[in-house]
């Protein structure tokens, strides 16, 4: 995972902005790293992330708005790529994995646009390598990273072949699912080989032989698509999987694929476990207590210990299986519909799921899923589905093939392969029905504005589709070749969805939790349009049923469904169009109009600042929208309402001060930094903005004047006085009353927002209460700390002062060179002693003899022997060498001792100085 850089946005290095005008797609993963792929000198391609919870965070600050939209053009380099070996194919796309671990990268060979490329570059395992653009000591952090191929031999070796879908599996982050155009899913495995597919499921929607396509052969199926359709015809046409999405973590669900056909059919196929990925004990206890022919298949997938004892531990991995003579079948098609909504439900390209999870009670522990669908025609229209029911296992019987390392019968697989096909969806034990299955209802049809690619320019006109059995290959979308036309709607036109406002489904526990989880629809366009659609029923679905599953005594009267869902509320976030023609210069317009077209988009899924969409523009300009809060959907609400009523030329006026707003229009956007004075008279403004219609009466509101020559004193009982009675009547109805009306209706109308945001506001103050009373415990424990922290600090400090007396009152051991010293000082006192006591034999002996030589002189009688002059200054010659040289013994005995002072001064100094810096330390 790709540590955070943190970093203040008043100081970036020119070094680390990042120019986005080059990059070719952009995606991001769960913690908020925004992964942008951006096309180099020499045709390389690199790949730098950026942090994009910080960027939006600062670009909120600088428009001094945390609610509107965000505007990014310069951010900041937080990591950059760096891909060994160079991608030697054309990139067109990637997709990261959730955990930011992976980061896939297909296209087309530079060779053959009609093969298929796809690799793998593992971010996990990259190693740091030096940075690059080094500059006044600050340089961008790199990291190298392996890229490895996806299946070449089979790619290689299947020109034409369309991919039509890749994504990561969301309950296991090492799988990727690959859909082509050849109606097989493929299931690889990163950490073990990218060699060849780890499951290949073939998934067979027709009740006659499949046509031969991209030799592939032609296989029979026995089917029954009429009958599950609701046909008697058992010679249906092919239908073609176009997209997929993946089912709840809830029981089964946690094993099925959405399987979404050309026709807009949806399926379900299951159960589809990966080798490796790991399921929760309590998932699979729930899963060993049901009874039926699925406990076979769990002691295949997950052992016989595992079924036996699931509490032993708290995952349990899937092993690398297959079951004998049974397949994965699939079950449909769940929204069979009417002939009318078969009609408009042509040339389907897109399936977006979102599950959110429920449960009756907050002690309970099982739990269920309420989903919603959103399927995507090539038209630009959405049918929003509402799914609900258990998730069952079905198998066919079909021999599945496998291959195994060893090659031995009894061998774990590695690759197994499927032929799955189609079971009828209903009630019954018999072998042809099923028991139960996910049921989905059609709740909306949402028509948005959509321009489609035409052939060799890059557009194409609706009518496109109308041909398209007859020629299939004549459409180009930039995947290869024989692209069809639904691929290139769907490269043209985006969709993503997003449960509540982090992105994330929410487990509902009571009342007023699921209106939290209200899924949002993101649909991006390539021609520079994004639309913002809020299905405000799909939270209170999640919410009745809670209600539905409370016992009858417990259940509240307000939870009961009412006979009319709320509309979904459409918002164009971004319109490029209208963009491009603010340009001043004339001149320019159309090169702004190419400027503001979309260059790709992505969810930023971020739980501390909310979820929202990314969009990067061709001009390196990343915008963010946010989903609508409560507040904001009543407000749009009756912008919508009133919108219906005006002009269509008003009404693009409108919108285009809509778009145009940074601003939101639920709240004051304060200036930063504004004084109170100056934040009051924003708030008199917007009062006088939102309530100045209110506040002005209507014009010629006087009463009118009797009639000329009518009496005075004028009496109800007159006829004049009638007369004048029914006018006034007339003129307080046709004005006054109106006035009032409407004034009552638009207060009680902004009453009603007021009494949202004031929910709203107190929800969030009592978050804020309990953050207050949090942050005081932790002050109180701080202080409590800080004393500690005191006291301790003046205890070292005492302790610090009586090691260093103690240290200096304490005799010390001698160094080297004081024992070296004191052993030469003892030898040279010695020396002197020596040469003391010869000293004294020489001066006692000359006393001696000056003594005898007076004694001689003063008496005759005795002779005193003479002492030849040579022997006497021989005597005294050496007298002179032991005085020189006592004299060098004292002179060097005074340099020793210098020497010894000097030494024992500069290691006090020494030990002083450690003494100070580890006062505990005793030498």
């Amino acid at each position: 995972m790709l540590e955070p850089t943190f970093r203040s946005g008043l100081n970036r290095e020119p070094e680390h902005i990042l120019g986005l005008k080059d990059v070719i797609a952009l995606d991001a993963d769960a913690a908020g790293n925004v992964y942008a792929l951006q096309r180099q000198g020499n045709d390389q391609i690199g790949i730098v992330v950026l942090d994009g919870r910080l960027e939006v965070l600062e670009a909120q600050q600088r428009q001094g708005s945390i609610q509107g939209p965000a505007r990014i053009t310069s951010p900041s380099v937080a990591y950059a790529v760096h891909i060994q070996p160079t991608v030697d194919f054309d990139v067109r796309g990637m997709q990261v994995a959730p955990s930011g671990l992976y980061l896939l990268l297909h296209g087309v060979s530079c060779q053959d646009s009609s093969v298929i490329a796809m690799a793998v570059v593992d971010l996990h395992g990259g190693q740091p390598t030096a940075a690059s653009g080094a500059r006044g000591g600050h340089a961008t952090r790199v990291k190298s990273c392996r890229l490895h191929p996806v299946d070449p031999m089979l790619f290689g070796s299947r020109p034409g072949l369309i991919l039509h879908q890749v994504d990561w599996h969301p309950h296991s982050e090492e799988h990727l699912v690959v859909l082509t155009s050849d109606n097989r899913l493929r299931l690889y495995h990163v950490t073990h080989t990218l060699a060849a597919a780890e499951q290949t499921l073939q998934v067979v929607l027709a009740a006659k032989a499949l046509p031969q396509r991209y030799g592939l052969g032609v296989t029979a199926s026995p089917g029954t698509l009429g009958t599950a359709a609701g046909s008697t015809n058992s010679d249906a046409p092919t239908s073609d999987v176009v997209a997929f999405a993946f089912g709840p973590a809830v029981g089964w669900g946690l094993f099925a694929f959405l399987l979404l056909a050309a026709d807009g059919r949806v399926y379900s196929l299951g159960p589809v476990a990966p080798f490796g990925m790991r399921c929760p004990s309590s998932l699979l206890e729930r899963l060993v207590r049901e009874k039926g022919a699925a406990s076979e298949w769990l002691n295949i997938s997950f052992g016989a210990d595992a079924v036996s004892n699931p509490a032993a531990k708290n995952r349990w991995p899937v092993l690398p299986h297959v079951v004998e003579g049974a397949s994965p079948a699939v079950v449909g098609p769940l929204n069979p519909g009417t002939d009318h909504e078969t009609t408009l439900m042509k040339h389907t390209i897109s399936l977006s799921v979102s599950h959110i999870l429920i449960s009756a009670t907050a002690d309970s522990g099982s739990l269920s899923s309420v989903s919603t669908v959103i399927v995507a025609s090539a038209h630009g229209r959405l049918f929003a589905y509402a799914t609900a029911g258990p998730w069952e296992p079905v198998w066919c019987e079909s021999a599945p093939q496998y291959m195994s390392i060893t090659g031995t019968a009894g061998a774990a697989p590695s690759a197994v392969r499927y032929k799955c096909t189609i079971r009828a969806a209903g009630t019954g034990t018999g072998p042809s029905k099923i028991a139960a299955t996910p049921f989905m209802v059609l709740l909306d049809i949402v028509e948005v504005p959509h321009t489609l690619p035409r052939h060799g320019t890059g557009k194409l006109d609706p009518g496109a589709f109308e041909d398209e059995d007859d020629d299939d290959d004549a459409f180009v979308d930039g995947y290869g070749a024989s692209a069809s036309a639904i691929a290139a709607a769907r490269s043209s036109m985006s969709i993503h969805i997003q449960a509540g406002v982090t992105g994330s489904g929410a487990v509902v526990v009571g009342l007023g939790t699921a209106a939290r989880a209200a899924v949002t629809v993101w649909v991006c366009q390539r021609a520079s349009t994004c639309w913002r659609i809020t299905l405000p029923w799909s939270g209170l679905l999640a919410q009745w049923l809670t209600d539905a599953a409370v016992p009858q005594q417990g259940r509240r009267d307000d939870g009961a469904v009412p006979s009319q869902l709320p509309a979904p509320l459409v918002t164009c976030v971004y319109d490029g169009t209208a963009a491009s023609k603010e340009s001043s210069a004339p001149v320019a317009r159309d090169t702004a109009a190419d400027s503001t077209a979309a260059v790709g988009s992505c969810l930023l899924q971020n739980p501390m600042l909310g979820g929202g969409l990314l969009v990067l523009t061709v001009a390196g300009v990343l915008h963010y929208f946010q989903p609508a809060g409560a507040a904001s959907l009543i407000m749009e609400q009756q912008q919508q309402q009133q919108m219906a009523t005006l002009s269509p030329r008003d009404q693009q006026q409108q919108q285009r001060q809509a778009t145009s707003g940074s601003g939101t229009s639920t709240g004051i956007t304060f200036t930063p930094g504004a004084s109170p004075e100056q934040r009051k008279a924003q708030v008199e403004a917007h009062i006088g903005l939102m309530y100045g219609n209110l506040m002005v009466p209507p014009s010629g509101r006087n009463l009118p004047a009797p009639y000329t020559g009518s009496p005075k004193p004028l009496p109800v009982a007159s006829s004049e006085g009638l007369v004048y009675l029914i006018d006034c009547i007339t003129t307080l109805r046709g004005k006054h009353m109106a006035f009032l009306h409407g004034g009552a209706v638009d207060l009680q109308s902004r009453a009603d927002a007021l009494h949202a945001e004031s929910g709203k506001h107190a929800a969030a103050v009592a978050d804020l209460v309990g953050v207050a009373a949090a942050l005081e415990a932790r002050q109180e424990t701080l202080e409590t700390r800080l004393s500690r922290v005191k006291l301790l600090h003046g205890n070292l400090i005492e302790r610090a002062g009586m090691l260093t007396s103690l240290h200096w009152a304490m005799p010390r051991a001698l160094s080297r060179a004081e024992i070296a010293a004191a052993g030469e000082l003892s030898e040279v006192e010695l020396r002197v002693k020596s040469l003391q006591r010869q000293w004294d034999t020489t001066s006692a002996r000359a006393r001696r003899l000056c003594e005898q030589r007076r004694s001689r002189c003063g008496s005759a009688s005795v002779r005193v022997t003479s002492i030849p002059e040579v022997q006497l200054e021989k005597v005294q010659d050496a007298v002179m060498g032991q005085s020189s040289g006592l004299a060098a013994a004292r002179s060097a005995l005074t340099n020793l001792e210098q020497i010894v002072n000097a030494a024992a001064a500069d290691q006090a100094a020494e030990r002083l100085q450690k003494g100070l810096c580890a006062p505990g330390r005793v030498d």
